[in-house]
C-alpha cells in the first residue's frame, strides 16, 4: 500500500435515515471487525481508522464506509501540518489596531459593571485562546484492511428452485372455452290461471266497518277548576335516622 499524508477519521456518524444496527452490521461485515471492535467503533469518539494513506486509498475506505452507511472524513496531515508551521507574516500595510476605550458612564453604579477603557484590539495572527488537543483513541486497526475492487466480502446464498411438477400444465390457444357455463334450468311454474285484468278494474271489495254505538247521555263536562277527585293523604314514613351521621 502506497504511503501518503491521508488519514480516515471516523465518529460514529451514519447516513440519514439509517438504522445504526444495520450499518454496524455492514461496517463488520466489510472490514471483517469483531463485535467489541465495532461498539469502540460506533462510541461516538473521533477515531483514527487508518492513516499514512495516499489520497486514492482513502477515498476508496470513505466510499466503503459510506456504502455501508456510515460517515467518516478524510483528513491531509501534510497540509494541516503546513498550516500549523507557517508563521504568521503581519502586512506591512495594514497598521496595527488602537486601544478602544469606552466613555465612562453618567451613572456612577453602572461605570463600575461596564467598565471598558481596559479593553484593547489584538493584532492581526494572535493566537487568543489554545486549542485543546484531543487525543486519539487507543484502539488497534492494524488488521482492518481495504478490499481491492470487485472482490466479493460476502457470498451470496443460493436459493433452490422450488420443486413444482409443470409438465402437465398447458396453455391453451387463444379464444378456447376454458370452462363451461352451467345451464341453469327455467322454473316449472304453471301460470296459466293466471290473468291480468283492465285497467280501472277493482280487484277486490273494500270490507265495510260498521260505526261503534256508546251511549253518552249520561256523560257531562263540569265547569272549569271543578275537583273531580279528592287527593288522599299519605302517612310520612317513620325511619329512624337517630343513628346515621355524615363523615
Amino acid at each position: 500500500m502506497a504511503k501518503g499524508s491521508y488519514q480516515v477519521i471516523f465518529s460514529g456518524k451514519i447516513i440519514d435515515h439509517a438504522e445504526l444496527d444495520m450499518v454496524k452490521a455492514n461496517v463488520a461485515r466489510s472490514f471483517s471487525m469483531s463485535p467489541e471492535h465495532i461498539e469502540k467503533l460506533f462510541s461516538g469518539r473521533r477515531l483514527i481508522l487508518k492513516k499514512d494513506l495516499d489520497q486514492a486509498t482513502a477515498e476508496r475506505y470513505r466510499t466503503t464506509l459510506q456504502r455501508a452507511g456510515a460517515l467518516c472524513e478524510l483528513e491531509d496531515t501534510a497540509a494541516s501540518a503546513s498550516t500549523i508551521e507557517k508563521p504568521v507574516q503581519s502586512d506591512p500595510t495594514v497598521k496595527a489596531a488602537p486601544q478602544v476605550q469606552t466613555e465612562p458612564q453618567t451613572n456612577s453604579t453602572e461605570s463600575s459593571a461596564n467598565d471598558d477603557s481596559n479593553m484593547s484590539m489584538a493584532e492581526v495572527g494572535i493566537t487568543l485562546a489554545e486549542s485543546k488537543i484531543v487525543p486519539d483513541a487507543n484502539i488497534d486497526t492494524g488488521d482492518i484492511d481495504m478490499a481491492e475492487a470487485g472482490i466479493t466480502l460476502a457470498e451470496s446464498k443460493t436459493v433452490p428452485d422450488a420443486n413444482i411438477d409443470t409438465g402437465d400444465i398447458d396453455m391453451a390457444e387463444a379464444g378456447i372455452t376454458l370452462a363451461e357455463s352451467k345451464i341453469v334450468p327455467d322454473a316449472n311454474i304453471d301460470t296459466g290461471d293466471i290473468d291480468m285484468a283492465e285497467a280501472g278494474i277493482t280487484l277486490t271489495e273494500p270490507e265495510e266497518f260498521l260505526e261503534a254505538e256508546f251511549d253518552l247521555g249520561e256523560l257531562s263536562m263540569d265547569e272549569a277548576g271543578a275537583q273531580l277527585a279528592e287527593s288522599s293523604q299519605v302517612a310520612p314514613a317513620e325511619i329512624d335516622t337517630s343513628q346515621l351521621s355524615l363523615d
